[in-house]
C-alpha cells in the first residue's frame, strides 16, 4: 500500500476530535505524552483557574486553502491553559529573571496625574500565564509607592486568533492579581504588534516575553536545508533572513515608541544567539553547564532545534515527505545576536528609532537559565533512581510542538489533503522523541539563553 493510500485510510478513522495522539503506522507510533507534565514541577501556583490541561488535537472545519490556522486550534482546546502548562513552563524561569530588572527601573517612569491612569502593556501575551507574576509584582510596587487610588490598566496584546479563553481564565483566576488589588482594569487587544496597537502616548510600561522572535507574515524566508532560517548554510538565505528580522525588529520598536508616554519603558525578553566566546551569566543553575557548551555561536535550547531539524531531514531521506515539503517548511522565527538587537539604537544621527526618541538604558543582559524538563528528569533520577529519558524527550516534544505545529500544517496544506497532515506530524514528532531519548539529558543543551533589553522613551 502506498503512503498516500495508507494516510488517507488512517485519516478517515481520525474523525475531527482525537482524545490523544493517534498512531497510523508502526514505524511512527508515538508513546503517550501524558504520563506526566511540567505541572509536576515544584513551581508557583497554576495560572489558570484549575481547569485540567487538555491534550486534545482537533481538526478545524472550514479550512481554506492558503489560509493559516493558529496552531493552538489544532493543538489544544481553547481555555484549557495548555500553553501555560507546557511551553509556558519552559520559558517561565527566563521571564522570572527579568523581574528585578523591571522593578529596578519602574521609578524612572513619570507618574500620571491624580486622575490619570498608569498603563502596563503585555505584548505577545498568549494565555497571560508567563507574565502573571511579573505584572503582580509591578502592581504591588506601584501600590506600595503611590497608594491604592492609582488607577492601573493592564493591556494584553496578541494576534486576533489567540486563545483568549485561557487568557481570561488567567486574569480572573484565583491566583491572579485581580483577587488582591482594586482599581486595576485589564484590557485585550487583538492587533498584531507589527502594527500600532494603541494610540500614541498610551503606555507607561510595555513588556514582551519571547514574542519578538516570531517574525511578521511578510518576513518568511524559504530555506533549502533547514527548518530554522538562522541556521541556513546559504549566504543568500541568511542575508534575506537577517534583513527581514532587522526590518521587523525596527518596526516593532518604532510602534512601541509611539505608544509609550514620554519617559515610558520598554522591556523585551527574547531567546538569544551568542556572538562571543564568553558564556552568558548563569541564573538559577545549581549544576555545571553542559560539557559541550561553548558560548560562541550558541543558540537558546540549541540541541532541541538540532534534533527537530535532523528528524525532518530523516522524513525527507526516507521519502515520507517530498522535496517541496522539506524545503518549504521554514519557521518565521529568528534568534538575534547582541549586535543585531542593538543596531537600531546606534548611530543617533541615522537611526529612525533613536530619532523617534527611544534609547537603550544600558547594554542588554544575557543569561543562561535552567531547563525545567531537565530539572524534572534529574529529580526523578535522584529520588526514584529512574533515568527516564523517554519522559524527557516526550515533554520537550509536547512543549515545542506548540512552536512547530502551525508551520508544519501550513506547509502540508499546500501539498496534501487535510486527512494526511496529522500522520506526518506524528511521525515527525516520534522521530524527535526517539532521537532525544537516545541522548544523555545531562549534556543535552536544552537550557534557554535569554537576553533582556530595557529602553526608555525620551521625556
Amino acid at each position: 500500500m502506498s503512503l498516500s493510500s495508507h494516510l488517507k485510510g488512517a485519516g478517515r478513522m481520525l474523525k475531527t476530535v482525537l482524545p490523544r495522539l493517534v498512531t497510523t503506522t508502526a514505524a511512527c507510533r508515538p508513546p503517550s505524552l501524558h504520563l506526566t507534565s511540567l505541572s509536576s514541577l515544584p513551581s508557583g501556583k497554576r495560572s489558570s483557574d484549575g481547569a485540567a490541561t487538555s491534550t486534545i488535537r482537533r481538526e478545524m472545519s472550514g479550512d481554506v486553502a492558503g489560509a493559516e490556522t493558529p496552531s493552538f486550534q489544532y493543538f489544544w482546546q481553547p481555555g484549557s491553559g495548555f500553553y501555560g502548562e507546557n511551553l509556558g513552563r519552559l520559558t517561565q524561569p527566563s521571564v522570572d529573571i527579568c523581574e528585578e530588572i523591571v522593578l529596578s527601573h519602574i521609578d524612572a517612569v513619570p507618574m500620571p496625574s491624580p486622575k490619570g491612569v498608569f498603563t502596563i502593556g503585555d505584548y505577545g501575551t498568549c494565555d497571560g500565564s508567563v507574565s502573571l507574576r511579573l505584572i503582580h509584582k509591578v502592581i504591588d510596587h506601584l501600590r506600595n509607592k503611590h497608594g491604592p487610588d492609582l488607577k492601573i490598566q493592564v493591556l494584553y496584546e496578541d494576534h486576533a486568533s489567540n486563545d483568549y479563553n485561557s487568557l481570561f481564565k488567567t486574569i480572573y483566576g484565583q491566583t491572579s492579581y485581580m483577587t488582591k488589588f482594586t482599581n486595576v482594569f485589564p484590557l485585550v487587544c487583538g492587533t498584531n504588534f507589527y502594527k500600532q496597537c494603541v494610540p500614541d502616548n498610551t503606555c507607561d510600561i510595555i513588556m514582551s516575553s519571547f514574542a519578538t522572535m516570531y517574525l511578521s507574515n511578510e518576513s518568511h524566508v524559504r530555506c533549502s536545508n533547514t527548518m530554522f532560517p538562522w541556521r541556513s548554510t546559504s549566504e543568500e538565505e541568511l542575508r534575506a533572513h537577517r534583513e527581514a528580522a532587522a526590518r521587523d525588529w525596527r518596526t516593532f520598536l518604532l510602534h512601541r515608541e509611539a505608544e509609550l508616554k514620554p519617559g515610558g519603558l520598554l522591556f523585551d525578553t527574547h531567546s538569544a544567539k551568542l556572538q562571543g566566546s564568553n558564556p552568558p551569566q548563569t541564573r538559577t543553575l545549581t549544576y555545571p553547564l553542559a560539557e559541550n557548551f561553548t558560548g560562541e555561536g550558541e543558540e537558546s535550547v540549541q540541541d532541541i532545534w538540532t534534533s527537530f531539524d535532523l528528524s525532518w531531514q530523516e522524513l525527507y531521506v526516507e521519502g515520507l515527505i517530498t522535496k517541496e515539503e522539506f524545503q518549504s517548511c521554514t519557521l518565521r522565527v529568528t534568534f538575534r545576536t547582541l549586535q543585531e538587537v542593538k543596531a537600531p539604537f546606534e548611530n543617533a544621527a541615522m537611526s529612525p528609532v533613536r530619532q523617534a526618541g527611544l534609547n537603550l538604558l544600558k547594554d542588554p543582559q544575557e543569561f543562561l537559565t535552567h531547563c525545567p524538563v531537565k530539572t524534572l528528569w534529574r529529580q526523578k533520577l535522584q529520588t526514584d533512581g529512574v533515568d527516564d529519558r523517554m519522559m524527557f524527550a516526550q515533554l520537550l516534544a509536547k512543549a515545542f510542538g506548540v512552536v512547530l505545529d502551525g508551520t508544519l500544517r501550513n506547509t502540508l496544506r499546500n501539498t496534501r489533503p487535510a486527512e494526511e497532515h496529522l500522520s506526518i506530524i506524528q511521525c515527525f514528532q516520534q522521530r524527535f522523541i526517539q532521537r532525544v531519548a537516545a541522548l544523555n539529558p545531562e549534556t543535552f543543551r536544552s537550557e534557554p539563553i535569554v537576553r533582556i533589553l530595557a529602553a526608555q522613551k525620551s521625556k
